[in-house]
């Protein structure tokens, strides 16, 4: 196997998702209907669902990343989603909200046991600490905790940041990186 080649470890299930070049997923953790950009790896026991991940991001275990939101007009049980629920359907239908995407930029790390709600947007080279609850967007290279969680620092200067998300670093070719 090359070395390039993205790993899916044994109990890791990668379902319906895109996994580029050096990409990782641990035992027992899931991804769905997503794409997992280079070098980039989600933990054990972690779920992604219907989300975009940038290059070079850290998803801790533990963590659920938009994950499948109920729908709440008529009953809040999914009996409607699969015949095998009851025998109410025939085949599968979605949640009304399983078209919404979750994105999280390049350089991204993501602390155990985090939740990223259905739909937000985490910036470039942005922290959310362990066990917060994202439910709101994400700025570049802010540091968010807490439940909600918050913004509580930045990782950079305004103009450090603006340097950053200039450079794009994440986008130079391997032999950059590796000779920076």
């Amino acid at each position: 196997m090359n070395c390039s080649t993205p790993v899916v470890s044994e109990n890791a299930v990668a379902r319906n998702s895109h996994l580029n070049p050096y990409s990782r997923i641990k035992s027992c953790a899931e991804i769905i209907d997503s794409e997992l950009g280079e070098y980039s790896y989600i933990s054990q026991n972690s779920i992604v669902n219907k989300s975009v991940i940038g290059k070079f991001c850290s998803i801790g275990p533990g963590c659920f990343i938009g994950l499948w939101e109920h729908n709440t007009d008529v009953s809040t049980h999914s009996f409607y989603l699969y015949e095998t629920s009851g025998g109410f359907v025939k085949g599968y239908r979605n949640y009304k909200k399983d078209v919404i995407t979750t994105t999280l930029g390049s350089d991204v790390w993501v602390g155990a046991n985090a939740v990223i709600l259905k739909g937000i947007k985490i910036g470039h080279g942005s922290i959310v600490a362990a066990s917060s609850v994202v439910t709101k967007d994400v700025p570049e290279y802010a540091v968010v905790a807490g439940n909600p969680a918050r913004i509580i620092k930045y990782r950079f200067s305004e103009s450090e940041i603006k340097f950053m998300l200039n450079t794009e670093w994440w986008d130079f070719r391997r032999e950059v990186i590796q000779e920076m």
